[in-house]
């Protein structure tokens, strides 16, 4: 007995010492910060991987991993974080930036760590003021601890210049001089940009707010009751917009009288072209640590301060930071994950990381004073001194990112205003303020009380005329189905007991009708309840009425999402309807090698939409060397040679104009449905008689007399149920519209779909997306009570009948 408890006491022990020992494990999410594989190669995820290695040495107690998520491109990164937080399986350390300071902390991620630097403000030293500021600006407390802080600066190409017959060492000073060098730059060679923006999500207005800041204006403000609002309509602004339009748009007539420009290229893969050496000058960043974040080699880039504007000098600062989730309670997680964050904002870690990028052979690369505080004075000495002084003069006069409430997605809103500037004449001044009333709706909320007031009082009249519409109609389908339950009780035999038969068919649907109920209208009654609210993912939810109804009805951009449904659905049913009947029946009429065809035709539907929109986005390309353009070429130089005019490589951008962009979108869809949607109708082809196409041929029908007259009639009954899935599928669809265009351009393939999604998880206004969702659905409905009203008329038979 004695043996057995000394026996159980040596476990317990062991139990003990085991659980002491075992590390706590801390969750991280950031994307572009995870813990790096231990085989990378490249110098910064090398240099990442030694701060995280050297914090594990330190802190033995405490074991630092990756949190899995939703992998989105990098506009939309944050969803990830968004599903975690919603579904319980959140970080206990995130990544956050500007733009998602306030956001984040309104929905309730972010603790404060006020109380954790009363005892330790060492990394406050760090910190610039600017960064400082904005870390103090939502409540005065600090949510956020940044581990890094960067300033967008000019790079240029030092050979470009010489080849342009320009100053190396003498960079543009402001506007006049940028678009001075721009021109000549451009001119130097064939197929040289002298500047570039990127054209993915958001990418135009992550650089030309740069401009807009020069120009003396602002993307947003708060007001004197704390609310913040738009600013872009100001003269700044059309002043940016206008500047920006002659980068994206003028040309000129070159010296060997060809034409040239514009100055800047749209690309959607910038750091490819500018690796490739097709820019001569970009936006990029300079870091506390890492001066030159460009991987061309030291000697050909020169790094400046940006062009000054009509307001002098700007440019954006901006700071990678650690947040700890708010849901932490217990106290050695969050200890530990303080140690974390302590650590990563330190300017040991700092040290460390510069160390390896000394030991790669990269020390030019590093800023001087880091290099002296290692004591390598003889590696600071060889900085090139403009580096460092550009590094001094862009965080002096660095203005932060957009912040604020709900200013994540600013950019996306921004960008169709630059989009519009590009493809439209409207006055920038007219685009800006439509721009600015978008943003005030869509990204902060803002609607001035007068005009609320007025919205709510016609909101409800509208509601109780509806309210008593459907109770009307309540009444009339209950009366009616009364009626039909008579007719049927008299239709049973004399003495049936018609309670059991009620008993035995209430039996029969309650399974089924149950599990509707469950999984079907429980979600939806619950859903119905968000659209009143203003939902939070974590912080409380409050009741909002009608507000987000009212929103909806008031939004342009909801409308202009509706019209593209309409347009999208129009040209899916009206290209792609009758394209499977007309290849079932091809396939039905070949002679040979049928099964093959089938299976060919069949194949795409062997794969996802979202595959098959990332196939036909490489068929898009925009440049002479994608598919679509390479194909279509040859056809273009013979009507060049026929014109007598000189060809020119085509180079058609298939999704980002707004008026080929709709219909881009929809030719993937067709080809991936058109090879299953004919299986069907090849079934439905084996039940028409053959004799009355015999009869038809005695009668001497021709093919198009015998399809119009027995194929069609025969497949109706099908063709109106595959209508009716095409309809509703066409106004649900956004997986391949989100893939190959985003919505854009200039909201032209923004559809009823991506409304909803963008609004849930982009600008987290569940609220209105889930209104939005109700009056898509409500639309639906009235279709398909229309479209089953007609199928109820139809009279099946059999094939031989």
């Amino acid at each position: 007995m004695l043996r057995a408890h000394m026996m159980a006491m040596l476990c317990a022990l062991v139990a003990l010492v085991s659980a002491q020992s075992e590390p706590m494990t801390i969750r991280m999410m950031a994307k572009t910060w995870a813990v790096p594989s231990p085989n990378a190669s490249d110098p910064r995820s090398v240099a990442r991987r030694a701060v995280f290695d050297e914090f594990h040495r330190l802190n033995p107690d405490v074991q630092v991993a990756n949190a899995g998520g939703l992998e989105l491109p990098s506009d939309t990164a944050e969803v990830g974080l968004f599903m975690s937080m919603a579904g319980d399986t959140a970080p206990d350390v995130f990544y956050v930036n500007f733009r998602q300071y306030y956001n984040f902390i309104d929905q309730g991620f972010c603790r404060p760590l006020d109380d954790l630097l009363q005892n330790d403000q060492s990394i406050l030293g760090r910190i610039s003021p600017e960064v400082l500021k904005v870390l103090r600006s939502y409540d005065g407390h600090i949510y956020a601890a940044p581990f890094f802080q960067v300033a967008q600066g000019l790079y240029y190409r030092r050979d470009h210049f010489i080849d342009a017959g320009l100053d190396p060492d003498r960079p543009p000073k402001d506007w006049d001089e940028f678009l001075e060098y721009g021109r000549r730059l451009t001119a130097s060679k064939p197929g040289r940009n002298g500047f570039a923006f990127g054209t993915s999500a958001q990418s135009q207005a992550y650089w030309w707010v740069n401009f807009l800041w020069q120009a003396g204006g602002d993307v947003a403000a708060p007001t004197d009751t704390g609310v913040w609002r738009s600013a872009i309509a100001t003269p700044a602004g059309a002043t940016a917009l206008e500047y920006f339009r002659r980068l994206t748009t003028e040309t000129w007539t070159g010296a060997d009288g060809q034409k040239k420009g514009p100055i800047s290229r749209m690309t959607s893969d910038l750091s490819g072209d500018i690796a490739a050496g097709k820019v001569s000058m970009w936006f990029s960043y300079t870091g506390d640590v890492v001066l030159n974040q460009s991987d061309i080699p030291a000697s050909l880039i020169g790094i400046a301060q940006m062009p000054a504007g009509p307001a002098g000098h700007a440019n954006e600062v901006n700071a990678g930071m650690w947040a700890i989730n708010a849901r932490i309670t217990d106290p050695k997680k969050l200890y530990a994950c303080w140690r974390f964050v302590k650590f990563w904002a330190s300017q040991e870690a700092a040290k460390i990381s510069a160390q390896r990028f000394i030991d790669a052979g990269l020390a030019k690369f590093v800023n001087p004073n880091i290099l002296e505080e290692l004591g390598r004075h003889d590696l600071a000495t060889q900085i090139d001194p403009s580096y460092a002084q550009a590094n001094v003069d862009l965080f002096k006069h660095g203005h932060p990112e957009p912040y604020g409430h709900n200013c994540q997605q600013v950019y996306s809103v921004l960008d169709n205003a630059l989009e519009r500037a590009r493809h439209e004449k409207t006055p920038a001044m007219q685009i800006l303020q439509q721009t600015q009333a978008e943003m005030d709706r869509k990204l902060l909320g803002y609607t001035p009380p007068e005009v609320l007031a007025r919205q709510r009082g016609w909101a409800t009249g509208l509601l109780v005329a509806i309210v008593g519409a459907m109770s009307w109609w309540a009444v009339a389908a209950w009366r009616k189905a009364r009626q039909r339950l008579a007719q049927v009780e008299d239709q049973l035999a004399a003495g049936t007991d018609r309670r059991r038969v009620a008993r035995f068919l209430f039996w029969c649907l309650i399974p089924a009708a149950g599990s509707i109920l469950l999984w079907s209208y429980v979600p939806l009654a619950r859903g119905l309840v968000i659209a009143f609210q203003d939902f939070k993912i974590i912080n409380g939810s409050h009741w909002v009425g009608l507000d987000n109804f009212i929103e909806v009805f008031t939004q342009p951009v909801f409308y202009r999402s509706v019209a593209n449904s309409l347009v999208f659905v129009s040209l899916s049913v009206g290209i792609g309807f009758l394209l499977p009947v007309f290849l079932a029946v091809g396939l039905n009429e070949i002679p040979r090698y049928k099964v093959l065809f089938r299976t060919l035709y069949y194949l795409p539907a062997m794969t996802s939409s979202v595959v098959v929109a990332f196939l036909w986005r490489q068929i898009y390309d925009r440049g002479p060397q994608g598919l679509l353009n390479s194909l279509l070429d040859p056809f273009a130089g013979l009507l060049d040679a026929l014109s007598g005019v000189k060809h020119t490589p085509l180079a058609v951008d298939w999704l980002g104009d707004p008026k080929l962009a709709m219909l881009a979108v929809v030719l993937p869809g067709i080809w991936a449905g058109a090879g299953p949607g004919s299986i069907l109708y090849l079934a439905a082809l084996k039940q028409i008689p053959d004799e009355r196409y015999e009869a038809a041929d005695l009668d001497g029908a021709s093919w198009v007399h015998k399809l119009l007259f027995i194929t069609f009639p025969g497949l109706r009954p099908l063709m109106m149920i595959n209508l009716l899935g095409a309809v509703i599928g066409g106004f649900k669809a956004m997986e391949s519209i989100f893939v190959l265009t985003g919505g854009g351009p200039v909201y032209a393939t923004h559809v009823l779909g991506l409304e909803i999604w963008t609004n849930a998880f982009q600008f987290l206004k569940f609220g209105y997306a889930t209104a939005a969702a109700w009056v898509m659905g409500a639309m639906l409905i009235g279709f398909t009570l229309v479209q089953m009203r007609s199928l109820t008329r139809l009279k099946f038979s059999a094939g031989a009948g």
